[in-house]
């Protein structure tokens, strides 16, 4: 620090290099994920968000404890922290239209543009998808794809024209206010969001993984993201996390990484340990959730009980049990908050 003007302290200023003139505006995702695939270094890093709470998208970081008392984890959540994205799940997240709209914009407003907003609709849910992109997310995932013909149809819905039939809408500027772009020749930003908005195809099923060397082929789509859960589900494997995957799902998922590679589009997943980033990477993956905001806030609350728990256990056992008339059986003493009760203090 300087003590002079924040102009003047450009070290302070936030980084985002894929940020839109307009922090109401997309973040260039496309572009992000080319850089990321031409080098893996730049792989995106991101937070799952499915709390719907535009408190939670703005907080800062939460720190918890886990099994090792020699580590601290923290848990990065969320915009302020800057992360490279934030995956907000419309399908499972209760997310209603205005709290959708709001969390966008409060993750590219606190991040300073640093963080871009991914979300996941509902299959043919076009209130959301609209909200989603008119509120200037950078990147749409559609589940359970199981066609191109199908995915053309939410393409059509998510780019304007002349790629798709996107809906112009006059409520996300204000001409000669709030219009600026990038880019010449674009004065609403039209020709900004058909630049950075990216649309992910997520695959599911086993229909879905039949057709995904199609899927992947389109141009309209950026990427793809995989559903273990709903795969699994779908096949009629056990449900589980982890551990040596059924030949089925192996087979599937083999499938489902060589299409990515061969139609050289990017992965978007996440990591269940950092572990998995490393071989992630490897399988083309991209764009890397690596933090959820219910599973963190579980976990916090988890481990913070079972090492006070597991501090209790110790102190008894070193003190002795407490006994009904408030004395150790260690050493007969009376502990001092008791004292104070007693004599009323």
């Amino acid at each position: 620090m300087t003590d002079q003007p924040y102009l003047d302290q450009p070290n302070i200023h936030a980084n985002a290099p894929y940020r839109a003139a307009l922090l109401t505006q997309p973040g260039n995702l496309r572009q992000a994920l080319r850089d990321a695939v031409a080098d893996p270094k730049k792989t995106l890093f991101g937070v799952a968000h499915g709390i719907p709470s535009t408190f939670v998208t703005k907080v800062g970081t939460l720190k918890f404890w886990t099994g090792d008392p020699m580590l601290i984890l923290f848990l990065q959540l969320i915009a302020s922290t800057k992360p490279d994205f934030i995956w907000i799940d419309v399908e499972h997240g209760m997310f209603n239209r205005l709290t959708l709209h709001d969390a966008i914009h409060a993750a590219q407003h606190h991040s300073e543009g640093k963080s871009m907003v991914v979300v996941r609709v509902p299959k043919h849910d076009e209130i959301s998808l609209t909200t989603a992109l008119d509120a200037g997310a950078s990147g749409i995932v559609i589940p359970h794809c199981e066609s191109a013909e199908e995915v053309r149809a939410v393409l059509e819905e998510a780019y304007y024209p002349p790629i798709g039939k996107r809906s112009f809408s006059p409520w996300t500027f204000t001409p000669g206010i709030s219009d600026t772009s990038l880019y010449s020749g674009d004065p609403f930003n039209m020709g900004t969001s058909n630049r950075h908005t990216a649309i992910f195809a997520q695959i599911e099923s086993v229909k879905g993984v039949e057709n995904v060397d199609e899927i992947a082929a389109l141009d309209g789509v950026t990427g793809l993201m995989f559903g273990p859960g709903d795969y699994m589900a779908d096949a009629g494997l056990p449900l589980k996390m982890g551990g040596e995957p059924h030949p089925t799902f192996a087979a599937a998922f083999g499938k489902f990484v060589a299409a990515g590679m061969k139609h050289g589009k990017p992965l978007i997943g996440a990591a269940m340990a950092p572990e998995m980033i490393p071989g992630m990477i490897e399988q083309g993956y991209r764009a890397i959730a690596v933090a959820f905001d219910v599973w963190g806030f579980a976990n916090l609350v988890n481990s913070g009980i079972q090492q006070g728990r597991a501090f209790a256990q110790k102190t008894g056992e070193v003190k002795g049990a407490a006994v009904p008339n408030g004395k150790s059986e260690a050493n007969g003493t009376v502990p001092v908050v008791e004292k104070v009760v007693a004599n009323g203090k």
